[in-house]
């Protein structure tokens, strides 16, 4: 293994030297937050945005405090219909016993301001129904004859934090360890054999297999402190954004402890399966730009699937899904991070799956490092 260990360091070294791989790196760093930061902003300023109503005719006694107290602004116009087009977000005319509603549904604010103004109008119709009723002597709990009393299972805080968790967490973890490894890879194999130095450095006594093995062994830790990178830069950006919680303290995304140790054996098993396939496929181009057109496609290949189901909500996938490498990580720490449980059968079959997935690359990459056609450079 001593041989190992000395290519090991020996890549390391080249590639802490790339340009491009301390760029990947420091970009994913960067932008990581930065595109959480504004995730955060839109999402807070879509939900206190304030939206203009433009009305007709006389507003109920009350509704108007309802309406102004719930992020509407009032503004009086000629024609609503016109008005509703461009003038303001959504506009009401108010007619003796009627609300004529005009909105446009192409208009993502006219969609928000007529979910809030069905909201009061639901609450204003009710509030009036009941005063009624009370004026003549009835009880108004007959406009309800089934109370819902809930009972939540978890706190609603921290499951808002764990399902915004489930979406980023998995997404970038899996692709800052495909992306983070993508230059090491391609450099360690194709960009070694365009420079002509891997010849000489399989003329060594190493054996082959430790030869591949140290490479492997480096682009695995490039991929992981990529990834560890993007992630603490993204823990770092959202302990700054302050949540609400039931009590009304402030409060702040953490991820559960039983995800952590789930977290981590998948990112490991994911860097060490596509190190070896990212170096298999560069060991079959001559040149780093070729290697590139051979790996790209595998980081599309990979990720699309992973990244549809994270749109897919309360998606129970059978046994066989867990087959699948990268989906089978994404299920299995969503699964971890939503419900702080480990499904102990899917989580197995992950590992299965990428063990698997790992060995018959590490076979691969070593059929494609024991070929002549390395030294002859064919």
């Amino acid at each position: 293994m001593r041989a190992a260990w000395i290519v090991y360091r020996k890549e390391l070294v080249e590639i802490l030297r790339d340009r491009r791989t301390l760029i990947a790196i420091g970009f994913s760093a960067l932008a990581t937050p930065i595109v959480l930061s504004i995730v955060t902003q839109v999402s807070t300023r879509t939900a206190t945005q304030v939206y203009t109503l433009g009305y007709t005719g006389t507003i109920p006694t009350g509704l108007d405090l309802l309406l102004t107290s719930t992020g509407l602004k009032l503004e009086r116009v000629d024609d609503p219909a016109a008005a509703a087009k461009r003038q303001v977000d959504l506009a009401v005319a108010f007619l003796p016993g009627e609300i004529d509603e005009y909105y446009d549904p192409t208009r993502q604010s006219a969609q928000i301001a007529d979910v809030r103004l069905q909201v009061i109008l639901g609450n204003y119709n009710a509030a009036k129904a009941a005063a009624a009723l009370h004026a003549k002597g009835v009880d108004p709990a007959i406009l309800t004859p089934l109370k819902v009393v809930p009972h939540p299972l978890s706190s609603p805080a921290a499951a808002a934090q764990n399902t915004f968790l489930s979406f980023f967490l998995p997404y970038i973890l899996i692709t800052m360890i495909l992306t983070g490894g993508f230059s090491a890879a391609l450099d360690s194999s194709a960009g070694e054999r365009e420079r002509k130095t891997l010849e000489s450095l399989l003329l060594t006594p190493a054996p082959r297999s430790r030869v591949l093995l140290g490479k492997i062994a480096a682009v695995t830790t490039i991929s992981l402190v990529a990834a560890i990178a993007a992630i603490a830069s993204m823990f770092i950006a959202l302990s700054q954004v302050s949540l609400p919680s039931e009590a009304g303290i402030s409060s702040h995304l953490a991820i559960n402890p039983v995800a952590v140790p789930v977290m981590v054996m998948v990112a490991l098993l994911i860097a060490v399966s596509f190190s070896s396939v990212t170096l298999a496929l560069g060991t079959l181009a001559r040149t780093f730009r070729q290697g590139q057109a051979y790996v790209t496609p595998l980081y599309f290949i990979t990720i699309f699937p992973a990244s549809i189901i994270l749109f897919i909500p309360d998606f129970n996938p059978g046994l066989a899904y867990y087959l699948i490498p990268i989906l089978n990580a994404v299920l299995v720490l969503r699964e971890a991070i939503v419900h702080n449980a480990v499904d102990w059968a899917a989580l197995g079959v992950t590992t299965f799956s990428l063990v698997a997935t790992g060995l018959i690359s590490w076979l691969a990459a070593l059929r494609l490092f024991t070929r002549e056609a390395l030294l002859t450079r064919s």
